[in-house]
């Protein structure tokens, strides 16, 4: 079949299912946690990596393919869950994750004539335009798959790698670790001196054991209390659908060096009366919301809620670690009025009030009154809703995407494909490897040219 995109065609040559090298002979299932259990108000997430081959390669793609289809065989067999779908059995109180002796990932192989380097630059360009480089993710009421991937061939460029995931099974720190130890399992293979079977280094084992992320404090009682719909009664499976976006929405990336981002810890700094927790992270996302805010000239009084996640993974030892398998986030933020965005320190005092936040959240988990914490946010925003927009951050600038390396070099670019127009946008290490952060923002063709102009004046300054 053959898919008609702007100024592009795909065709597909094959859809193939890959299944574990090796698997237990029983079914492997996992439980959900609370914050798995909250995404059930996500869509899935899609990620494009773009691959650029040299001339020698190219013609020996084929080669290139099946060493990609056997490192994926050898990885899923480290991460069974993936292969398997998040079900709901009648049954059951609660669904959860299942791996099945046999169950595989969805593969799709195709071949496009589109411009590779346009769709892996950092300039403005439709935001759907590169969409068809990332596979579907069917569902029904009962089973949802964990994951599809598509490899997608630009014959005189290089390729394309791309993952959709099911945001109730894993994050974005899962997902990465799992491509990483794809990457790492394929590039020893193309190692001709190697002979023995590939395995993953410790930091890329995922670790699977939820005994002591059984929530002993009780964030289960509170997601039924704020989210029960989503936990009773139709036992209903199908995923939020991701927002259709129109032909005027555009795409673009834009970067800020490490000089860049001391500019604006200086700037925050000179307006704060305390010490603050002023990361890239919260820098980067103060600029990009007061950005957004100001180029959408928003009515002053409507409310906007800054939303962002955290990784709990370093902070609590409930989840075993680094490589816990799952979501290991917890959701904050802030509610503010547009006007306060909009003044001259619109951006300090956002990196103030995220800043505050997070060090709210690090003393509740060192005093262990994680619950408390969680049902004080959900309680406030409760109270405070609705809201005119939500300013969401996906992606973080430490998960290192950008080392992802197959074994043909790293990635040229890495874009998060599952951004809503209505305030979300994505963050992820610079590609030069010089301390950096790129932001990717998806906006109306006017609003994107305002915010352009506002983000790199605020640098400027």
């Amino acid at each position: 079949p053959k898919i008609g995109q702007p100024k592009a065609i795909m065709e597909v040559l094959e859809v193939c299912n890959i299944t574990p090298s090796t698997s237990p002979p029983t079914h492997f299932s996992l439980p959900l946690t609370f914050s798995d259990l909250v995404q059930f108000l996500s869509p899935p997430t899609e990620r494009i990596l773009f691959y650029t081959l040299h001339a020698n390669h190219l013609p020996r793609f084929d080669s290139i393919l099946q060493t990609l289809k056997h490192s994926l065989s050898l990885t899923l067999s480290h991460f069974l869950p993936l292969a398997g779908n998040l079900v709901w059995p009648h049954h059951s109180p609660d669904p959860f994750i299942l791996y099945n002796h046999g169950d595989s990932v969805s593969l799709t192989i195709a071949k496009t004539e589109a411009d590779f380097h346009h769709l892996s630059s950092n300039h403005v360009r439709k935001a759907t335009e590169s969409h068809f480089l990332v596979p579907q993710l069917p569902t029904s009421d009962t089973i949802a798959p964990a994951m599809s991937l598509q490899i997608t061939l630009f014959p005189k460029s290089g390729f394309s790698i791309g993952i959709i995931t099911n945001h109730v099974v894993v994050d974005g720190k899962t997902s990465t670790m799992f491509l990483k130890s794809w990457a790492s399992i394929c590039s020893t293979l193309n190692c001709t001196n190697n002979n023995n079977l590939p395995t993953l280094p410790s930091e890329l084992t995922p670790f699977f054991d939820r005994t002591a992320a059984k929530d002993p404090n009780g964030l289960q009682r509170l997601y039924v209390k704020h989210y029960g719909a989503f936990v009773r009664q139709p036992k209903i499976l199908g995923l939020t659908p991701k927002r259709v976006i129109s032909d005027d929405v555009v795409y673009a990336t834009f970067e800020l060096t490490r000089i860049d981002i001391e500019k604006l810890r200086r700037k925050v700094a000179t307006n704060s009366t305390s010490t603050r927790h002023l990361t890239t992270f919260v820098l980067t996302y103060a600029l990009v919301s007061t950005c957004i805010v100001q180029a959408e000239r928003i009515e002053p009084k409507s409310k906007i809620a800054l939303f962002f996640a955290v990784d709990m993974r370093p902070r609590m030892g409930a989840l075993g670690g680094l490589n816990y398998f799952g979501n290991g986030v917890i959701g904050l933020g802030e509610i503010l009025e547009a006007k306060e965005l909009e003044e001259e320190n619109g951006m300090a005092m956002v990196a103030n009030k995220i800043s505050d936040r997070i060090m709210e959240m690090e003393k509740s988990v060192k005093e262990n009154k994680v619950v408390e914490m969680v049902e004080e946010i959900s309680d406030r925003w409760g109270r405070e809703m609705p809201v005119s927009k939500m300013i969401v951050a996906g992606g973080s600038p430490r998960f290192g995407v950008y080392e992802i390396d197959f074994g043909w070099g790293n990635s040229k670019k890495v874009e998060m494909a599952s951004m809503d127009p209505n305030g979300s946008f994505s963050m992820t290490e610079s590609r030069s490897g010089n301390g950096g952060v790129e932001v990717g923002v998806v906006l109306p063709k006017d609003v994107m040219n305002v915010f352009s102009s506002l983000f790199y004046e605020e640098v400027k300054e």
